[in-house]
């Protein structure tokens, strides 16, 4: 019986959704996992543009599972994984069968070998185990770019129509979809011969049909749902989420330097997930399809230059699932490049494919412990000692998006700390943002609202691009802030995470103390590091990736930041006890060595300072001579016991 090539689609989309599955978060993760599963939960509208096919997709599985959200979103990102590798499977054995001009298994077992690469190369299966919109993006794209490819094949307008409605659809999961608009355009040039201008219009009909699904966010943003980021309600705010207005400024505006470097992380990327022995065969699968459907390679390079000229121009940390279009075009031109090899003589035509589906395969267990996230709390245990040790009722300054994302999740999905007020200090710049905390809290910030209606006003004209003072601006925002904390501490605390960057300049001459991994305006409360909960920090210490090494310095920047706000105040033991607390979870610090060292000599404790400075030895800057250090110390041990003996004698 024939295997169809549905039914290997069918059958790569169950193992790979079942290993995302095994291996996806069990709970609230980095960046905007947060943000979308309370976007998906109501549904609202996440962060520009807005997502609106994922946020109702999402909202439709929760109706379903009625599981979590956040758990509904990541088993959403696991199932539109494996739909992701099925379409891949069918876009890859389309242009090798077509490049072959003949099907067959050995084409089959090098599609599924493809689609197997990529689902498990450390790219894509990092955001197909969390709440990412990455995982359905390329399952959409894909799949419609599979159906106007078979229109390019058989011809048949239906699949052209298909492929319209999919792609008019994919742009409301992400706007990465715009650039398969010059592969799409090189296809339909190649295939005009024969193309009326009636089934042009009717398939860009279909688009534009697709893209009404924008219209979910002007309607729901009408009806004021929790998480209404931009408040899409008027054309203004609809026109300025839609075109992602707010992250232009990190769009094309990179130096050359900057680019380069870009375009370096870019090619380590690609080595890391398709090693460098896939350039051969990436080259002369090129090579192959320039001789056979020279459509196919212009639309395959074309997916590559774009996504990789985009993506290096856009400056944000998580850049890295942007490029997955132009890694799967590298596999699919690997694919072919075996196809061929394996062409040349018979025993490659049996070895080959076979090799190289396996390997695509292994790639999974090669990887699984490095992806692994079923026992990952490593983001909740953060935000919930940001939370947990809050004072009641106090206001929390955030100005850092993996803080405030995960936290308002606990805060809204689970009803955590419901007392509490979180502030996105980079929001509050935002007239959107003002408007709703103001609705939101309104005895809270009521005798504050004259300075946040002033710097409402000069927001506005700022966001209208009417003429404005930068001045007059900065002051406004200032004195917001300022009032805000005034008014407030009275009755509430005023807490922030750590205070870095323009939070600090703002607040820099206002007392603090710390409490917990938070810092407490105007105030000395004492809340041990021992009340933290770090064992998810402890379990996955040694794996942390660079943005998670960022998320969990919050607790070395915290106890760092109270051992020198309670030594300024007299009170040495307990500053102590956070230098301590910071040289056992990040011991690299030679400060916190001196520091800690630094208060025991003042206590006369000379022996423990001693073995202080001796454990920070391999920390020490180069050129320092720590042998001076001991000589000292001994120095003063042996003054200390003489005078004892001294006291001793006289008595």
């Amino acid at each position: 019986m024939r295997i169809t090539n549905l039914t290997w689609a069918v059958l790569i989309f169950g193992i790979v959704s079942a290993v995302f599955i095994s291996t996806m978060e069990p709970t609230v993760g980095l960046i905007d996992s947060g943000e979308l599963a309370l976007a998906c939960s109501e549904p609202g509208i996440a962060h520009p543009t807005g997502y609106p096919l994922y946020c109702l997709l999402g909202r439709c599985l929760q109706i379903q599972t009625g599981l979590e959200p956040v758990i509904t979103t990541n088993l959403l990102s696991a199932l539109a994984g494996g739909a992701a590798a099925a379409a891949v499977f069918l876009v890859a054995n389309l242009i090798i069968s077509m490049a072959l001009r003949r099907e067959g298994w050995p084409c089959l077992l090098i599609s599924a070998g493809t689609a197997f690469a990529f689902a498990f190369s450390k790219t894509f299966w990092p955001v197909a185990t969390v709440t990412e919109v990455y995982a359905l993006e390329t399952a959409f794209t894909f799949t419609s770019f599979y159906m106007l490819l078979r229109w390019f094949q058989r011809g048949e307008s239906r699949l052209l129509f298909a492929s319209g409605l999919l792609f008019g659809l994919s742009f409301g999961i992400h706007m990465l979809t715009l650039l398969f608009a010059p592969a799409a355009l090189i296809i339909v040039m190649y295939r005009r011969k024969g193309l009326g201008l009636r089934p042009v219009l009717a398939a860009l009909g279909f688009f534009a049909l697709g893209l009404t699904i924008y219209l979910y966010l002007p309607i729901r943003a009408a009806c004021s749902p929790t998480m209404n980021f931009g408040d899409p309600s008027s054309l203004e705010r609809f026109i300025r989420h839609v075109t992602a207005w707010q992250y232009r400024v990190w769009m094309f505006s990179r130096p050359l330097s900057e680019i380069l470097l870009s375009l370096k992380n870019f090619a380590i990327q690609l080595k890391d997930d398709a090693t460098f022995a896939s350039i051969p065969f990436a080259i002369v699968g090129g090579v192959f399809l320039f001789k056979r459907v020279r459509a196919l390679l212009w639309a395959l390079l074309s997916i590559i230059i774009f996504d990789v000229v985009y993506s290096m121009n856009y400056s944000i940390p998580d850049i890295e699932p942007y490029f997955i279009p132009a890694i799967v075009s590298w596999f699919i031109l690997t694919g072919c490049g075996v196809i061929f090899l394996a062409n040349l003589k018979k025993p490659l035509g049996l070895i080959l494919p076979i090799a190289f589906c396996f390997l695509g395969l292994a790639a999974a267990p090669a990887r699984w412990k490095e992806m692994d996230r079923s026992d990952y709390y490593l983001v909740e245990e953060v935000a919930e000692n940001i939370l947990a040790l809050a004072p009641r009722g106090a206001i929390i300054y955030f100005n850092n998006w993996d803080y405030y994302a995960p936290a308002k999740y606990l805060h809204l999905a689970r009803g955590y700390r419901p007392d509490v007020v979180l502030l996105d200090f980079e929001l509050m710049r935002r007239s959107w943002y003002l408007e709703q905390i103001l609705e939101r809290y309104p005895e809270i910030f009521a005798e504050s609202r004259p300075q946040i209606d002033h710097f409402y006003s000069k927001v506005k004209d700022f966001e209208k691009k009417r003429p404005f003072s930068a001045n007059e601006l900065e002051k406004a925002w200032r004195e917001m802030h300022y009032s805000i904390v005034r008014k407030a501490l009275p009755k509430r605390p005023v807490c922030g995470t750590f205070f870095g960057g323009e939070m600090e300049r703002l607040f820099e001459s206002v007392p603090k103390g710390g409490c917990g991994v938070l810092v407490e305006l105007m105030n000395n409360r004492f809340i041990p590091p021992s009340a933290v909960e770090l064992s998810n920090f402890v379990a996955n210490r040694e794996r942390l990736t660079p943005r998670e090494v960022v998320v969990t310095s919050i607790y070395q920047r915290a106890w760092l930041s109270a051992a020198m706000l309670f030594y300024s105040q007299g009170f040495k033991d307990r500053s102590a006890e956070f230098l301590r607390a910071d040289i056992e979870f990040f011991e690299t610090n030679w400060n916190s060595y001196k520091n800690l060292a630094v208060i025991l000599i003042e206590r006369e404790r000379y022996e423990e300072a001693l073995e202080v400075f001796r454990k920070g030895e391999p920390y020490i800057p180069a050129g320092s001579y720590p042998q001076m250090i001991y000589d000292d110390l001994e120095k003063r041990i042996r003054e200390r016991d003489s005078l004892k003996q001294v006291k001793l004698e006289a008595k």
